[in-house]
């Protein structure tokens, strides 16, 4: 639709479209991964191997309109976002760009917000030499696109080159909920719930030559589209002849909020070292209120690499954990038994702890990237997740649970831009 209203707009002021200056350019990623559990992790990774979860397809034209007025849209084919199976065409990106001065732009239109240091380019393989930027990291902001307004000024000092982006915007989005099924009966199943966000940030960032320096502040409100957000699960006593403090954490009854605030603390920084090392490292802290869940967490990786010809092998390390208080009101859950066998009570236990969407994991990644020619890099990583007391990006066996888990991934990829 938006690239319709471009050319009718083109079409019907042809000396505008004269002068027009049109680029596109594209990029793709072939991505392979498989691990040694027979149960999905990230949504579609087990030992049967699987290519949904790395591979990307996209397209971008920039329209030079004017000197000072620009249009941008991307297109891009990528795995469903509300869906586990099945691939969705989506207008990742399509805003106007104006500059009313050499500094300061102004941009209008479904945008990427500047979350972390490569939210911007995370499509775009060849621009990082990791095979999957961490999730436990990259994984942690409810999302990364809007359709808003984005204020950019730009500033020099002797330090380097400072940016400063403020925006606000909506978007529409899907939270994935695994539900987990008692030991005989079939698998468990994932729901999708959609939501609506809105809200803004500021976020500064500072280049020195090829050192960047990043803080962002963030506040987004989260409201479903159909019905309200459980803002807390109360503990509801059973009668005899249960015993005394016998009880259940009470789905039906829990209270509710109409929406949730989240409020989102983000650094990074990726600094040059002697001998061609590079150390680069991101701490996410997210802060929620109205609503007893994982979005309380935070999130933190620490990566080394080092060019060495085409050749870039590296290491990280990633953490995320959700906070004190969901963790507790996680185990509270998990352990709670009643004298009486109640498959009822056991199923709405369960329900309530995967609704919770705690995490508790960190994994371990060694790789290396080899650039073949200037717009192609091959990529291999085998990475181990261990997980503590719960992991959302799991979904355990019937009668299982994600706790005390090791899983190794061996990932395979090819990244070009065109």
């Amino acid at each position: 639709m938006k690239l319709r209203c471009l050319c009718a707009l083109l079409i019907a002021f042809p000396p505008l479209a004269a002068a027009v200056d049109f680029d596109w350019s594209g990029f793709a990623t072939l991505g392979y991964a498989i691990s040694d559990k027979p149960y999905r992790y990230q949504r579609v990774i087990d030992e049967g191997g699987t290519f949904t979860r790395d591979s990307v397809l996209g397209g971008q034209l920039d329209a030079r309109l004017t000197p000072r007025l620009s249009a941008t849209l991307q297109a891009r084919l990528a795995p469903s976002a509300d869906s586990d199976s099945g691939w969705d065409p989506t207008l990742a990106w399509a805003f106007l760009s104006w500059r009313p001065a050499d500094d300061l732009m102004l941009r209008a239109g479904k945008l990427r917000i500047p979350f972390m240091l490569d939210t911007e380019n995370l499509d775009v393989g060849v621009t990082y030499p990791y095979a999957r930027l961490p999730t436990e990291v990259y994984a942690t902001a409810p999302t990364s696109d809007i359709y808003g307004l984005m204020l950019s000024q730009s500033l020099w000092s002797n330090l380097g080159e400072w940016a400063v982006d403020g925006y606000y915007g909506r978007i529409g989005t899907h939270q994935r909920v695994y539900l987990r099924r008692a030991a005989g009966e079939p698998e468990g199943r994932a729901g999708y719930d959609s939501t609506r966000m809105k809200g803004g940030g500021l976020v500064v960032s500072l280049r020195r030559d090829d050192d960047i320096y990043r803080l962002g502040l963030h506040r987004i409100r989260t409201e479903r589209r159909k019905g309200d957000i459980t803002a807390d699960f109360p503990f509801t006593s059973l009668p005899p002849p249960y015993q005394p403090g016998e009880g259940f954490y009470d789905l039906s009854n829990a209270p509710q909020t109409k929406a949730s605030t989240t409020r989102m603390l983000i650094l990074g920084a990726s600094v040059e070292l002697p001998a061609a090392f590079r150390l680069s490292g991101e701490y996410v802290r997210l802060l929620n209120d109205g609503a007893v869940n994982g979005w309380n967490r935070w999130a933190a990786y620490a990566a080394l690499s080092r060019r060495s010809g085409d050749w870039t092998p590296y290491v990280y390390l990633a953490r995320m954990q959700s906070g004190s208080q969901v963790l507790n009101l996680y185990d509270a859950v998990t352990d709670n038994r009643v004298s009486i066998p109640s498959p009822l009570v056991d199923a709405s236990q369960r329900a309530v702890g995967d609704m919770l969407l705690a995490h508790d994991q960190g994994t371990l990644a060694i790789g290396t990237s080899y650039r073949l020619g200037a717009n192609t890099l091959l990529k291999a990583e085998w990475s181990q997740t261990r997980t503590w007391r719960v992991s959302g990006f799991i979904d355990p066996p019937a009668g299982g649970d994600s706790a005390n888990q090791r899983i190794n991934v061996l990932s395979v990829s090819c990244s070009f831009t065109f």
